[in-house]
């Protein structure tokens, strides 16, 4: 009887750890939905946290440490003389974020 409790509460504890959102999801989204509202094209909550979620997904550990750096401002934007993203890491998250635009249905910025 003890087993199947401690089994249920393990099974709990990893579904819950498993949907539940990381500091790194809620900064990536946070700086989508900053960065985004100050153009025309303002996202949501809703559709920020799943771009982050599928970015964190589909891309490398490298590009998404690279992200939730600039999320927190450890790297500035473009126009910031500390900008530390190169053409080459720009252009490797195009994939990514063309994926993560597709399987939230939200388009891509024009």
């Amino acid at each position: 009887m003890k087993k199947s409790n401690l089994m249920i509460v393990g099974v709990a504890v990893c579904m819950l750890a498993a949907c539940g959102s990381s500091e790194d999801i809620d900064a990536v989204a946070a700086e989508m939905m900053t960065a985004t509202t100050s153009g025309s094209d303002a996202v949501s909550e809703k559709d920020a946290k799943c771009l982050a979620k599928s970015l964190k997904k589909n891309t490398s550990d490298d590009q998404w440490n690279l992200m939730v750096k600039r999320a927190n401002g450890e790297i500035g934007q473009i126009d910031d003389q500390s900008w530390e993203v190169g053409m080459e890491e720009a252009m490797a998250l195009l994939v990514p974020y063309a994926m993560a635009s597709k399987e939230c249905d939200v388009p891509l910025g024009s």
